[in-house]
């Protein structure tokens, strides 16, 4: 909205750059966020990030686990599938923050629904 109210308003070249720097990334993630998030079912694991979107087969799965991301101020418990390639992915869009080594109860949760949805794919 401030790129559109300086684009209307705007007399020079030079005071397009917000709308270059500020509207076009911003018309971008408009339109991407509300298709965001991961989906899983008998077929496999789809991500739909922001900007890239991925997706694996559960035959392409070895397992599903809780990695932990320590940051600075807090740390995070994020779901990770370990794919048969040997290469790990974590799904960032799951992941559950909090400043002490308490394991997140939703990511734990996720976790367990994503091997029990991966286990129930293979049995079939």
């Amino acid at each position: 909205m401030i790129a559109a109210s300086v684009a209307a308003d705007s007399t020079r070249a030079d005071d397009l750059i917000p709308l270059v720097l500020t509207g076009v990334p911003g018309a971008v993630l408009t339109v991407r966020a509300p298709m965001s998030g991961v989906s899983f079912g008998a077929a496999g694991v789809k991500y739909s990030g922001l900007l890239t979107s991925r997706s694996y087969p559960w035959s392409e799965v070895a397992g599903v686990k809780s990695a932990v991301v320590s940051g600075t101020l807090f740390s995070s418990d994020v779901p990770e599938l370990a794919l048969a390639s040997g290469k790990g992915d974590q799904l960032s869009m799951l992941a559950g923050y909090g400043w002490g080594r308490r394991r997140n109860g939703r990511v734990a949760r996720l976790v367990d629904e994503l091997a029990t949805a991966r286990t129930s794919a293979l049995a079939s």
